[in-house]
């Protein structure tokens, strides 16, 4: 079919001509057997899948020091087997902490973390690889010392589409972080490596670093503010990190009242208790478990605070080894000389010193564990036997631990990351607990708990977000003004009473402009803002890259028809059925959650934001153009507001503008001032400068907003 105007194509059932915008009459919109598609490729042929996406990631540039010189003084053969081996090394540090290397540039190594696949520690991730490439380049010098690295670490976006179209092209990455540490790593010393504050806000206080000042950098109009890493805030390479407990606890009366008692039960009677909090990341599990320090050391307790990282989860007795660090820490030893204290006296029988010893030699990889590698003769050979004598080992560990040093407190943070070897070791901490003053306090997400969670000897506390005025509050210490009632409704809706959600996205806004202080309260300019501050980026499309394939694009797909979405609906922008059990999978990873029958929405609108964020500009407008040309092809009433805005993010404006104007005038007739400023203000940003309207549709918006906000005002007046 084709429109009578302009003779362009237009496609089956739409009301409008995309070309021209013209009203397409009932004729026209026959469908004409011989005439393609417009937008043939969307609605059409699916031979060219789209491939990529946007994502936050962190990119690392590390480039060794003084190889010109070393061409000049060396063998060139010499020369390159040095190379070679750094290379390597710098390699190994990347690819074992998750990052991808995406190539070697002569001397160089550039890495991502955060692609093909994402983690919500990718920032940390990559400062402990960069870390680790300075440590381990010690060792591979020339005849006049140690090899030296420069490094550069940035977050940001980037765009991974394919470089060469069709489905076997590969997929490249475009973006700003990837320049920007190229040259903040041309920036650093001999040995240095410096980062921007972008990665330093990604790491949420995981990371010690020193302000560099700020540097304008070559083609960037803004100036970045540079940090030279010193470590992680633990005290080495990925050691467990304390929470940094600031400001008052909200909104957690009675979970920390449970947590409390339990302390003071035990205190009383001699015998622990164990208490898992369940939540999703950045509701504030360990923030909680913090807040009990100071009432458990009231009462007698040592306290042991240790945590599980998702890069340590394929390390064989990781938590074992950490926790045996964090006791021997106490004591100021290392691990091996305190493990000896605990295991064996001067009775011990040879042949139980010669077993355990073999077993801990085993996992004994580094210097914490220095003098159980003299055992390594007597390492039994069976990895059973291995597993079993440690078990058996550990029982004794903890009966003299808890013998020699009195009450303690064990807490294991992010437990859903714990290593699988050290899983039965953990629990012999739960079964302790029931023996001997040893209380221990775990966080973990929901999903697969251990099985032991289930006893009824433990307590489960299962911590939601905030409520509206708990979310206000806290969005009100952040900003450091209380909210307007407006912004704090729209927040809570928007975080879901998350902390970490409001904590971040308070701050980002206030910096980007979307909120700002009006007479002395802080109010959100944009409501329609979809902006997710790059940490949470992080949070949530690590979040969404941890689903099956399917499942994934239906999330990017859903977050283009909105909040809330039907199966039919989906099912049209998929081109086919929805698989049955990919919403219900969904729905247990707490991604979306059920309306009715056939209806779903997005758990809260961040997780919507993030997923609609990760999609390709290409391909969002694709998809807004197909969902607006299903409305118009829908039988029934077209609600014009939906309609307007899908052929707006279509990038349609023939189309949006006229559509956007009636809707804002449908809203003023309504009394919805801030509605129709919103709408009218889209109209203009779609419209060109030149066009007449252009200063019309401005004045429109300008009058709306000021008949909004003196309505407001009466309103206020009024009921003062």
């Amino acid at each position: 079919m084709s429109c009578a105007s302009c003779g362009s194509a237009v496609t089956i059932g739409a009301r409008y001509c995309s070309a021209c915008g013209h009203r397409l009459t009932k004729a026209e919109r026959r469908p004409d057997r011989h005439a393609r598609s417009a937008t043939g490729d969307v609605g059409g042929d699916r031979d060219t899948p789209v491939r990529g996406d946007r994502r936050v990631v962190t990119a690392l540039f590390a480039d060794l020091v003084d190889y010109v010189r070393m061409l000049a003084e060396y063998d060139p053969e010499e020369v390159r087997d040095r190379v070679t081996a750094a290379l390597a090394t710098m390699s190994e540090a990347i690819e074992r902490l998750g990052g991808t290397r995406e190539k070697f540039i002569g001397d160089a190594v550039f890495a991502v973390f955060g692609w093909p696949q994402a983690h919500d520690d990718d920032a940390v991730r990559a400062a402990i690889a960069a870390l680790a490439i300075r440590a381990s380049l010690l060792d591979i010098g020339d005849g006049s010392g140690p090899l030296e690295v420069r490094i550069g670490l940035a977050t940001g976006e980037v765009v991974a589409a394919a470089t060469v179209p069709g489905p076997d092209g590969d997929l490249g990455l475009t973006g700003e972080a990837i320049t920007t540490a190229a040259r903040i790593q041309s920036l650093a010393r001999p040995g240095e490596i410096l980062i921007d504050g972008a990665t330093l806000r990604a790491a949420r206080d995981r990371l010690t670093a020193e302000p560099s000042g700020a540097v304008v950098l070559r083609g960037q109009a803004q100036a970045v503010e540079l940090y030279v890493l010193h470590g992680g805030s633990g005290s080495g390479l990925g050691d467990p990190v304390r929470p940094v407990v600031a400001g008052p606890l909200i909104g957690r009366e009675a979970e920390r009242g449970t947590l409390v008692e339990v302390l003071r039960a035990s205190s009383s009677s001699g015998v622990g208790g164990v208490v898992v909090v369940v939540g999703e990341a950045g509701v504030g599990k360990s923030r909680l478990l913090a807040d009990v320090e100071p009432v458990a050391a009231e009462l007698g307790f040592r306290w042991t605070w240790t945590e599980n990282v998702s890069y340590g989860r394929n390390e064989p007795y990781g938590y074992v080894r950490q926790f045996a660090q964090v006791v021997a820490d106490e004591h100021g030893v290392d691990s091996g000389t305190m493990t000896r204290r605990l295991l064996f006296t001067d009775d011990t029988d040879p042949a139980t010193v010669r077993r355990f010893g073999g077993a801990i030699a085993a996992i004994a990889r580094d210097a914490s564990f220095t003098g159980w590698e003299a055992e390594a003769p007597d390492m039994p050979n069976d990895p059973a036997e291995v597993a079993s004598t440690l078990l058996v080992l550990a029982g004794h560990y903890l009966e003299r631990l808890l013998a020699t040093a009195g009450p303690r407190v064990v807490v294991i943070d992010d437990l859903h990351w714990l290593d699988p070897s050290s899983a039965p070791i953990v629990e012999l901490l739960v079964d302790a607990s029931q023996r001997a003053p040893l209380v221990v306090l775990a966080g973990t997400r929901p999903g697969d708990v251990p099985g032991w969670v289930a006893r009824r000897e433990v307590t489960r506390i299962d911590l939601h977000g905030l409520d509206a005025p708990d979310t206000a509050h806290l969005a009100t210490l952040i900003a450091r003004a209380a909210l307007d009632a407006d912004g704090a409704r729209s927040l809570h809706e928007r975080t879901g009473g998350n902390p970490l959600f409001v904590s971040e996205t308070v701050r980002a806004f206030l910096e980007d402009g979307t909120m700002e202080l009006r007479d002395g309260r802080v109010a959100l300019v944009d409501p329609t803002s979809t902006r997710v501050p790059i940490t949470l980026r992080a949070i949530l499309g690590a979040r969404i890259d941890g689903l099956d394939p399917a499942a994934r694009r239906a999330v990017g797909v859903a977050s283009v028809i909105g909040i809330r979405f039907n199966e039919d609906e989906l099912a049209g922008l998929l081109d086919g059925p929805v698989d049955p059990d990919v919403l219900p999978r969904l729905a247990r990873e707490a991604i979306v959650l059920p309306v009715d029958e056939a209806s779903w929405r997005f758990a809260h609108p961040l997780i919507h934001d993030a997923a609609y964020a990760g999609l390709l500009a290409s391909h969002r407008r694709e998809l807004h153009a197909r969902m607006a040309d299903r409305l118009e092809g829908r039988v029934g009433p077209l609600v014009i507001e939906q309609l307007a805005a899908h052929r707006a993010a279509a990038g349609d404006a023939v189309r949006a503008v006229p559509l956007l104007r009636a809707a804002a005038q449908r809203a003023l007739t309504m009394g919805a001032g801030l509605e129709a400023a919103s709408l009218w203000r889209r109209a203009a940003d779609l419209t060109e400068p030149t066009d007449p309207a252009a200063a019309a549709v401005d004045r429109l918006a300008a009058s709306a907003a000021t008949d909004a906000a003196a309505a407001l005002r009466a309103l206020a007046v009024e009921r003062a």
